[in-house]
């Protein structure tokens, strides 16, 4: 019973900090796409970037919280097969990126400029969260190679 604790105490923290981390990198890096104390746009561009960035932090927040299937790891089954542990880590933020960029690709070629935005934009929504869970994985087998977190 206390391994089982154990390992659930380390992916709640593990969880939290996927959340903040995705939430502050990524909130950090629209702030600067939309440029929000640009005090050159009018009153109603001001309001429109706001709305934006925040809409836009809503779905990190979303995406981060969809991560809790990393408890799956509390089963041996799946933390024994490599493969089943990096989808619970990373399967959600890599889908919905290649989701968002297939989705991007029917668009007219002929105007690449507004493609590359596209993907600009779904990137940083997209990638610091990719990024910390492959970080938070690569801490977790290393943990269990060390014995730290004992399995069943």
């Amino acid at each position: 019973m206390k391994n089982s604790k154990t390992m659930t105490f380390y992916f709640i923290k593990t969880w939290l900090l996927i959340m903040i981390f995705s939430v502050l990198i990524s909130g950090g890096l629209l702030y600067r796409l939309f440029e929000i104390q640009d005090e050159t746009k009018s009153f109603w561009l001001i309001i429109l970037s706001n709305l934006s960035f925040f809409f836009s932090l809503r779905f990190v927040f979303f995406l981060s919280i969809s991560s809790v299937i990393i408890f799956l790891n509390n089963y041996e089954s799946v933390r024994k097969n490599r493969f089943y542990s990096l989808a619970t880590y990373c399967l959600i933020p890599f889908a919905t990126l290649f989701y968002f960029m297939a989705g991007d690709l029917p668009m007219d070629e002929s105007n690449f400029d507004i493609l590359k935005s596209g993907w600009k934009f779904s990137a940083m929504l997209l990638l610091p969260h990719l990024i910390i869970s492959f970080i938070a994985y690569l801490h977790f087998r290393k943990m269990l190679k060390s014995r730290k977190l004992q399995q069943d």
